[in-house]
């Protein structure tokens, strides 16, 4: 009888601590599902790399987007696709080389659209042996592929432990991408020169990019400023220290918040675009001039100079603000492409006119989903070597 009790006893407990392992994991965001969010290994020996497949389900009832992982140094994140409609499926592989043997426990957060905490998933188990001469040996955890679906896609990973370093975002290609050089600390492969998502330098001048933001109240209306923060995110990602970026946002006033600043800074351009809030009125005119006199003053010779207009278009460039543009250039030619937000008529004409005037091109982003690749070809077609 009293080993009974005590055999109910540590059941009981023991069924508790495993509930308090699942239940926060459900809790951080019910609208995602997933096979199994803590895949344990068990003890493997005579390994060289540990692989573990997770399923994701989207159970909102809209699109989601995985955005980025938040993990632990030496991860890397693959995915099989990066938006999931309702009801859609996404196979998620993590892969690591162990260093060391022991115990081992790797969290990953990702960063989605959905409400909420980041989505937790855990990698734990015990590795008895490293095999340090046959980079073959892989020690896979998951279910069989039957059906051939592909993680080409690299969510990048941002190590947890080091200032957060948002070089990791989820690249459109199908080629497995990797960060430039930057002085943060980061876990990404080196550049692949075949890499699509990337600003490959033989085939791109260097930029000098002006980025005016509009922050003002019209931004607020449905998703325009979460559009475009995704969008400059992206960007962001394939910059390469030789590029140079500049921000300057408008709404009642014009503001500087970042001049002339490696592309390889990515964590303070990444935090600075999640900062970015809509209020006040617009003055766009203005921020276009001062963006202008920032460009010629940080002005690359030889390379790609150009001013990139993102906003819903409410505001007027008058005649005299279209002399002005001109004439502050000088013998310094700067490009000024428009990426329009919203579906104003009056707007998006006025917005072609500018970009017209600026000898650019007008860009207009209806969705997140396409959103993504917009300022990234931009840049690629206005810095192509031809």
């Amino acid at each position: 009888m009293l080993c009974t009790f005590v055999y109910m006893f540590f059941r009981y407990f023991f069924l508790l601590f495993m509930a308090s392992l699942v239940l926060p994991l459900q809790a951080q965001n019910s609208g995602i599902g997933v096979d199994q969010a803590h895949k344990d290994i068990g003890t493997v020996e005579n390994i060289y790399k540990i692989h573990a497949d997770y399923v994701l389900e989207n159970h909102l009832a809209k699109n989601l987007y995985l955005m980025r992982g938040d993990a632990d140094k030496g991860l890397t994140i693959h995915t099989s696709k990066k938006t999931l409609k309702p009801g859609d499926t996404a196979l998620i592989t993590i892969e690591f080389i162990p260093e060391s043997t022991g115990k081992f426990s790797k969290s990953i957060k990702l960063i989605t659209s959905a409400d909420g905490a980041p989505f937790v998933l855990n990698l734990s188990g015990t590795i008895k042996s490293i095999k340090t001469d046959d980079k073959t040996a892989c020690y896979y955890f998951g279910k069989p592929n039957k059906a051939g679906v592909k993680t080409d896609m690299p969510l990048a990973i941002v190590t947890d432990s080091k200032p957060r370093d948002q070089s990791n975002k989820i690249p459109d290609h199908s080629t497995p991408s990797a960060a430039t050089e930057t002085p943060v600390p980061h876990t990404t492969e080196p550049v692949k020169p075949k890499d699509e998502t990337m600003l490959d330098a033989s085939l791109y001048k260097p930029n000098n990019i002006v980025f005016v933001v509009d922050v003002s109240n019209s931004m607020k209306d449905s998703l325009k400023l979460p559009v475009m923060q995704s969008s400059l995110h992206h960007l962001i990602d394939a910059l390469r220290p030789t590029d140079r970026v500049t921000f300057i946002t408008y709404a009642d006033s014009v503001k500087l918040l970042k001049d002339n600043i490696s592309g390889s800074q990515k964590k303070e351009l990444h935090d600075m675009v999640d900062r970015l809030k809509a209020k006040g009125l617009t003055k766009g005119n203005k921020a276009i001039l001062y963006g202008l006199d920032v460009a010629v003053k940080n002005y690359i010779e030889g390379g790609n100079n150009q001013i990139i207009l993102a906003t819903d278009g409410k505001f007027r460039f008058y005649s005299e603000d279209q002399q002005k543009f001109k004439d502050k250039q000088h013998d310094k030619q700067v490009v000024l492409s428009t990426v329009a937000f919203g579906n104003d008529k009056e707007a998006m004409d006025n917005l072609k006119d500018i970009a017209r005037i600026g000898k650019g091109d007008f860009i207009h982003i209806k969705s997140r989903a396409k959103s993504q690749e917009a300022l990234l070809d931009e840049i690629k077609e206005k810095s192509l070597i031809r």
